[in-house]
């Protein structure tokens, strides 16, 4: 289980259950936490504007191992569509594989 943040506060954890070796990315379902409520209209603008091929808005998210470290990463995002019943997806693609093996016990 990854946690991820939102500038510097806890917004829930993913379980990264798919793997892209060859794009480094892990990707699976997230579970809200309650502070996600205040930053849930931002990553629902960031979800629809990837799927209409516009900019997304750049947020801050980051992901972090349940011990707190930082995970390297290129990206972090959250795709939750405001309009749309479906549960929101977290998708990882991170930069350091030597430190990904470590933190994900070599699930890649």
């Amino acid at each position: 289980m990854i946690e991820i943040y939102a500038s510097g506060q806890l917004i829930g954890h993913v379980s990264l259950d798919g793997f892209d070796d060859g794009m480094g990315v892990a990707f699976g379902p997230f579970h809200p936490s309650a502070r996600y409520a205040e930053v849930r209209p931002s990553i629902t603008a960031a979800t629809e504007a990837r799927h209409q091929r516009r900019l997304d808005t750049n947020l801050d998210l980051e992901a972090r191992t349940t011990a707190g470290e930082v995970i390297a990463t290129s990206f972090v995002q959250i795709d939750d569509f405001a309009d749309v019943d479906v549960d929101p997806e977290a998708t990882v693609q991170f930069s350091d594989r030597a430190q990904w093996l470590r933190v994900s016990g070599g699930a890649v």
